[in-house]
């Protein structure tokens, strides 16, 4: 994307919050389909993610970091059901 086509989606694509932690901070403009995995840059294919977000879901779909989130937010549930060990520690 160069300038003048990041400018239009910026102006038309909301800018308010990040997709996946909802920060209000370094937003930046990502591709929900990678475009090294056959995305485009149409604005269907475009969201807004912080910096760290986008950074932590690199080449991956948007897909799979739904997936990936969720992973974790179950390792986490697990872990308070648990008292805070690993459910390997607990046999």
């Amino acid at each position: 994307m160069n300038a003048a086509q990041k400018a239009i989606v910026r102006s038309t694509l909301p800018m308010k919050r990040c997709r996946y932690c909802l920060s209000t901070e370094n937003l930046t403009i990502d591709h929900k389909n990678p475009v090294s995995r056959g995305g485009s840059n149409e604005r269907k294919n475009l969201q807004c993610l912080c910096r760290r977000c986008n950074g932590i879901k690199s080449s991956l779909s948007n897909g799979e970091v739904l997936r990936l989130f969720r992973w974790f937010k179950d390792i986490e549930a697990s872990r308070e059901y648990y008292g805070g060990k690993p459910l390997y520690l607990k046999r």
